[in-house]
């Protein structure tokens, strides 16, 4: 059995060692295209609500055969830690030592941030002590200065745009489109936590500067002081922090493309960055106003600026990463897992067999560490000094995960389930609130969602090669804040897990780029002009012949973009019909209309707030939402009243006339109401199914 055996494997081997490099190229496109359509298969088998054991081994089985059919083919940028110079520490501190003066001038800076307040010589203290420190670094490694590069650009007679350019020029429009379209009336919503934002960046435009925000279980604040920065241009509402999440959407489209080519290449990038524009959960998050829209860009932005510093070696690529890992505890409280899976990624590289030059390595990370220190060092100091209010959000999700008398606490068997269910978000069953997802939906599209398993499978064959083991170490611990977070038997979470973004589409992407190449080196072994086409034209001088040549080879060098486009078209019309149908139908109160807005224009049309009021009923619409349409601040007016009582406050102030709000169930209110005013018109608000919405009751003395 054994000299069998080895005579069929010798076999094959010597068939496949005679074959010509355009018949290799031919099978594994073959094989990789079976193994994409083995994927789609399964998906589809999910999409029928069939996640059973067959449909996932299909799936898991695709992408474990693609990784062992096209596993041997590298995408990855050249890397080596062995390049590293060993710096002695004397060395390293000499170079270091101007830069971390300037660090410390910063540090000096935070002194002035007590109280939680950003305070203006502090800024000029922390803000110009770091920026001391990176042009300290850049200036020592020779690079030019900003003011130099200004110069060079403005004196340069020509600007030169590449294809490449042109093409991310594309996409990044595309994912605009899809952002910006119907931005002001959809989600027409602004839900429970959008007031809070409206009424923090309302802080900020009067000048308080706070490091962190405690309001709403606290939350980290960039997001708040970009919606600011955006209302100095235009009137702070609901559409302007729509506005703001919408355009930190669009500008991680082309900060994609940089991390995607910063691991393996162009190609890779701009494919990475196609899918990310028209990606359904990305979409949803950045047209929600919330700030975890900034979670998917600072991770991109994090994973570009390792990449980079792990190619260039420069001591300034490290500040610069080390930066945008301080900035980026300011987004959203899941950022704070980077820590965790950066160092995760660089010891998986250590396993990998990657041992020589890890000195030089550790010199990185010491000036990588300590600019992201002194850039989080006024939160930090605000963690310090107030730890109640920074972990406040943590800690309700801890205690929420250890049980009470209403829920289970979590045990091993429930964290497992809880990964599951994790893992099948792409592919099987999602969010299930109807704010930011069609209940239970998967949060990829059809496409993204096969290539994520295929490229999660390649990912992982080759995880010792390149900076592989960084990518899936950022998707996979990036997960976590989710899975920790859940309640036993909760559905996925489209804001805790967004980090996972930005690394699954550069994953989702290597498939494309892995079939991709051997297709286009098929064109070169096809004759370039081998296909004529001959037009005549009568004239009245005679006949005028037009001959056009072309070949195989521009025909079929023509097939990886096709494939590419086409199958981002598929994405883009399947997202187009998610969003602006399926999920619009959904969305609250009924088909996008929002109750409390709806309550707002009813407010205003009627002209005097102050003679307007609503009789609570539990469960039912935001005050603060409401006040947020009417661009009045929370606590200063509540139109909000309980009892109906003509001897009582409101109805004892209305001498003349006034309009009352009512549940459509309130019968009680109603008919108090109609006694205590005689002299009374109500109508009937409906939502788009036709059930009532509220009542609203016009009344005169």
């Amino acid at each position: 059995m054994s000299k069998l055996k080895g005579r069929l494997v010798s076999g094959v081997w010597g068939w496949f060692s005679q074959l010509e490099q355009r018949q290799i190229d031919l099978l594994r496109v073959l094989a990789a295209a079976l193994c994409l359509l083995l994927a789609a298969a399964a998906q589809l088998r999910l999409d029928r609500q069939q996640v059973d054991l067959l449909a996932v081994l299909g799936l898991v089985g695709a992408g474990t055969l693609f990784a062992l059919v096209v596993g041997g083919v590298a995408r990855e940028r050249g890397f080596g830690i062995s390049g590293w110079t060993d710096l002695s520490p004397q060395e390293v501190m000499a170079a270091f030592s101007p830069a971390a003066l300037a660090l410390g001038v910063a540090l000096l800076g935070c002194l002035n941030f007590g109280d939680n307040r950003f305070r203006v010589p502090g800024l000029v203290l922390w803000v110009g002590g770091l920026l001391c420190a990176l042009g300290y670094l850049s200036l020592l490694e020779g690079e030019p200065s900003l003011p130099q590069r200004l110069a060079a650009w403005l004196t340069g007679r020509s600007v030169r745009v590449s294809r490449l350019h042109v093409v991310l020029l594309l996409i990044t429009a595309l994912g605009a489109a899809l952002r910006l379209y119907q931005l002001e009336v959809i989600p027409a919503d602004i839900g429970w936590d959008l007031p809070y934002n409206y009424t923090d960046a309302q802080s900020i435009l009067r000048g308080e500067y706070r490091v962190f925000f405690p309001a709403n279980q606290g939350r980290e604040g960039l997001f708040f002081y970009l919606i600011a920065l955006l209302a100095r241009f235009s009137p702070l509402s609901h559409f302007c922090i729509k506005l703001t999440s919408a355009l930190v959407g669009i500008a991680t489209i082309p900060v994609l493309y940089r991390a995607g080519s910063a691991f393996f290449g162009p190609r890779e990038g701009l494919i990475a960055a196609s899918l990310l524009a028209v990606n359904r959960w990305h979409i949803i998050l950045s047209r929600s106003g919330f700030r975890v829209s900034s979670l998917p860009l600072f991770v991109a932005l994090l994973l570009w600026a390792v990449a980079r510093a792990l190619h260039t070696r420069r001591v300034t690529d490290a500040a610069v990463a080390g930066a945008v890992l301080g900035l980026g505890m300011y987004t959203y409280t899941a950022f704070a897992f980077t820590v965790i899976a950066v160092p995760l990624g660089l010891a998986v590289l250590f396993l990998g067999g990657r041992r020589a030059g890890w000195r030089g390595l550790v010199a990185l990370l010491a000036v990588g560490a300590a600019f992201a220190l002194v850039v989080y060092a006024p939160l930090g100091r605000f963690a310090l000094e107030y730890p109640q209010q920074y972990l406040q959000r943590v800690g309700l999700q801890v205690r929420l995960v250890g049980g009470d008398a209403q829920r289970q606490a979590m045990t091993l068997p429930l964290l497992m389930e809880n990964v599951r269910t994790s893992l099948l978000m792409y592919n099987a069953y999602g969010d299930s609130n109807v704010r930011f997802n069609v209940p239970g939906v998967r949060h990829f599209g059809f496409v993204s969602g096969v290539l994520l398993v295929l490229g999660v499978c390649y990912g992982l064959r080759r995880w010792r090669k390149g900076l592989n083991g960084i990518l899936l170490a950022m998707f996979f611990v990036l997960i976590v804040p989710m899975t920790l977070a859940m309640f036993p038997h909760e559905m996925p979470n489209i804001f805790r897990a967004a980090g996972t973004l930005g690394p699954g589409m550069i994953l989702a992407g290597l498939p494309l780029a892995v079939i991709v190449e051997p297709l286009g080196a098929l064109s070169r072994h096809y004759p370039a002009y081998d296909i004529q086409a001959r037009l005549g034209v009568e004239g009245l001088k005679g006949t005028y012949e037009f001959v056009l040549r072309t070949g195989r080879r521009a025909l079929v060098a023509l097939l990886p973009a096709a494939l590419v486009v086409g199958l981002v078209l598929v994405e883009f019309r399947e997202t187009r019909q998610f969003y602006f149908r399926e999920f619009v139908a959904v969305l609250p109160d009924k088909e996008n209309v929002s109750i409390a807005k709806e309550m707002a224009r009813k407010m205003e049309a009627y002209g005097q707030l102050e003679l307007c009021y609503i009789k609570v009923w539990p469960h039912w619409f935001d005050g603060r939402a409401l006040q947020t349409y009417l661009r009045r601040q929370y606590g200063t007016w509540n139109p909000e009243f309980e009892t109906v009582r003509a001897d009582l406050p409101p109805l004892s102030t209305l001498t003349e006339r006034g309009m009352i709000i009512l549940h459509p169930s309130d019968q009680a209110g109603l008919e108090a109401l109609r006694g205590a005013f005689p002299r009374h018109a109500t109508v009937t608000h409906r939502l788009p199914d036709g059930s009532a919405a509220f009542v609203v009751m016009y009344v005169e003395r």
